[in-house]
């Protein structure tokens, strides 16, 4: 057996973790605080993406070419999506909006909303990030936006809001629930955009606590399989204090794929380093010599709140690593409060041994 890469994945953060049962929900791959914390939701780490553990995507990817043949073993394509009335996080739109209830048949294409006032998106009671301010019970709001042709995949209305909402596009109601959901979220719709212009009509309504509205609709993009990719075989996975422990097979090779958080209590400079290993060992499983190449990535959501902030990579060499390093641009220091975040100040590294026969690993942007 020999070792083919160690690839150690670090945060500026500081760290708590548990023990967990062998027999998950979630599985811990990096655990150190509650935002440096990526964990596999599956029980086969190569069948979905890792996230943070407040489900946002934190991809980790790892893949073995065993004689030319190659094996994916850690987290899979994420779902990707494409703006056809952007939200805030990836383009500027404005709305007419109202505070105050309109005329009937507000939703309509060929409602005329010459009076209404016009505002940035999101609209919101948290001066720090809304852009146009709504503290009232009500907001009314419509949306114009047009499309080159009306041959789309699926459809889904991305949207974050507080509270009651209902959504219509081009006079038909699309959407409505009761409640607020904090984040974005995207619900399926069926395709009733139309070549030309559209209106997206959005009510919501607070009933308790704060406001918000962000709205838009995505398409989701069809991503192909590299059929040339395939599945390594995951055979056992086991967890204790410190560690994750996964077998796979992949072709004549076996693997053992290791995640270690080293928080030891007795050793508290230790603990306070915010610094996970990831090492993979492989070996002949048919008593042969094999060709094995290890590919490794991180994606650079992992130094963001929001995948649509800006970051700035870069590569060096240090005390005998080679290291990737990336992090926000804006680096907002404790500037944001709530559950639902991801950390974006401080920075990722990636880093590997220059020694011989350990390449560099890429990082994913």
């Amino acid at each position: 057996m020999k070792n083919v890469v160690i690839a150690a994945v670090a945060l500026l953060s500081f760290s708590a973790a548990g023990a967990q049962e062998r027999k998950a929900p979630a599985y811990p791959l990096i655990t150190h605080d509650p935002y440096f914390s990526i964990w596999s939701n599956t029980d086969q780490l190569n069948a979905s993406p890792t996230r943070h553990w407040t489900g946002a995507t934190q991809s980790l990817v790892g893949m073995v070419k065993v004689d030319g043949s190659i094996y994916r073993f850690l987290g899979e394509e994420a779902k990707v999506w494409t703006p056809i009335a952007a939200t805030s996080d990836d383009g500027d739109y404005t709305v007419a909006y109202t505070e105050t209830k309109p005329a009937s048949g507000w939703e309509q294409p060929g409602f005329s909303d010459a009076q209404w006032k016009k505002g940035a998106a999101p609209f919101g009671d948290n001066p720090s990030i809304a852009k146009t301010s709504w503290k009232s019970k009500d907001l009314w709001t419509r949306r114009t936006f047009t499309v080159a042709n009306n041959d789309r995949g699926k459809l889904f209305l991305k949207m974050n809001h507080d509270d009651n909402v209902e959504v219509f596009l081009n006079g038909e109601q699309i959407f409505a629930r009761k409640g607020w959901n904090n984040k974005f979220e995207y619900f399926p719709i069926s395709s009733k955009l139309k070549k030309g212009s559209n209106v997206l009509a959005v009510h919501v309504a607070n009933t308790a606590g704060g406001q918000w509205l962000d709205a838009g609709i995505v398409e989701e993009k069809v991503v192909v399989a590299d059929a040339a990719i395939k599945l390594a075989e995951q055979k056992s996975v086991d967890i204790n204090a410190t560690q994750t422990i996964y077998e796979f097979t992949a072709g004549k090779a076996n693997l053992t794929v290791t995640f270690t958080s080293p928080l030891l209590i007795s050793d508290l400079h230790l603990v306070s380093r915010p610094v996970s290993y990831v090492n993979v060992k492989a070996a002949s499983n048919d008593g042969e010599a094999h060709d094995v190449q290890l590919y490794f990535g991180a994606s650079s959501d992992l130094a963001v709140n929001m995948p649509s902030q800006q970051v700035k990579a870069d590569k060096y060499t240090a005390q005998g690593l080679s290291i990737l390093k990336a992090g926000t641009l804006s680096q907002e220091v404790l500037k944001k409060k709530g559950d639902d975040l991801r950390i974006d100040w401080g920075y990722m590294y990636v880093a590997v041994p220059t020694a011989a026969n350990v390449n560099k690993p890429l990082l994913l942007l």
